[in-house]
């Protein structure tokens, strides 16, 4: 039998990395942006990577590398989620290498 992924919704508190030369800038608006959350378990410490859909708050804005931090919502699939991603927990955004940081801020139930 095949398990559903499920999806976890938070709001969290983040800053991307500077903008590095030679790499294009990141700008997170619109609809959302496809990336990697990587989090860190609350018990064991280990990390594990988890497939997550990037969006700003105000659709109409654009939050740029360098920018101060802001309010993002970050939908997260997995069976496992909770125990890596919970209020107060940090965690690492990936792009094809570290692009961010932040806090989760929240969990959303919609």
């Amino acid at each position: 039998m095949i398990k559903k992924m499920r999806r976890y919704k938070y709001q969290a508190l983040v800053r991307l990395a500077p903008h590095e030369g030679g790499s294009p800038e990141l700008t997170l608006g619109g609809p959302g942006r496809r990336m990697v959350v990587r989090a860190r378990h609350h018990d064991t410490g280990g990390s594990k990577l988890f497939s997550a859909l990037i969006t700003v708050g105000d659709v109409e804005s654009a939050f740029r590398m360098g920018d101060e931090e802001t309010i993002l919502r970050i939908e997260v699939l997995g069976e496992d989620v909770t125990d890596y991603l919970a209020p107060g927990e940090q965690f690492d955004l990936w792009r094809g290498g570290n692009v961010g940081h932040g806090v989760v801020c929240r969990r959303l139930f919609v």
